[in-house]
């Protein structure tokens, strides 16, 4: 509740909050002050406070990255509800029960044409790098399009994209990586490696731990 309190004397949105009333009322909209002494279940009605905004029309600048006869695959990556960029939080939770992998989502054209059958192991090439994901068939893509996600690092998603970034903001190119795909028995040689990596830092940290047990018994 002090908390709350030095909140609401430093915040002029937050001035009518109070532990005491959140008790009594069990909920409160922000801005909750002098002007708006019940909160506002509805920030703008007829109008913004501050007026319209203003938007600038950016010139569009296509990509670089294409397909061709070697690269017949455009890959575009991204996240879903249950996980959170690497999942460096949401992996240790429940949530790892509706997301354990990241999976190379094909359409079902594009999968019969490669004889790639549903949790094949494919391998994703690309300019930058390659790795190897296990196949979603599923037509939530077109055809010619593969997707994944990347909150898994022993996945690799993001060792296939390229170097290519947006003029204006230097985001990386997640969206757009020219790809071949194929259907293999391993991971790709970065994947050992980092398993093998893994495997060595877990080892290293249980027998620290198990190291400082020893001296405090």
């Amino acid at each position: 509740s002090e908390i709350m309190a030095e909140i609401a004397s430093l915040t002029p949105t937050f001035s009518g909050v109070s532990y005491q009333r959140l008790d009594e009322e069990g909920s409160l909209q922000w801005p909750c002050n002098d002007a708006a002494p019940s909160g506002t279940p509805t920030m703008h009605v007829d109008q913004f406070v501050r007026g319209k905004g203003y938007f600038e029309r950016t010139e569009f600048i296509a990509t670089e990255e294409k397909v061709n006869r070697r690269f017949p695959f455009l890959l575009t990556t991204g996240r879903i509800l249950s996980q959170y960029n690497v999942g460096a939080q949401t992996r240790r939770t429940a949530n790892i029960g509706w997301h354990e992998q990241d999976l190379l989502e094909i359409h079902p054209q594009d999968a019969e044409d490669l004889g790639i059958n549903d949790s094949d192991a494919v391998q994703v090439a690309s300019r930058a790098g390659e790795t190897v994901l296990a196949a979603r068939i599923t037509d939530r893509v077109q055809p010619g399009v593969v997707y994944t996600t990347f909150h898994h690092p022993e996945s690799g998603a993001n060792v296939v994209t390229t170097d290519n970034s947006d003029w204006a903001t230097n985001c990386p190119e997640y969206k757009v990586t020219a790809v071949h795909l194929k259907k293999v028995q391993r991971p790709s040689e970065w994947q050992t490696a980092h398993r093998a990596f893994t495997e060595t830092q877990v080892s290293l940290m249980t027998q620290a731990a198990e190291q400082g047990l020893d001296e405090t018994a």
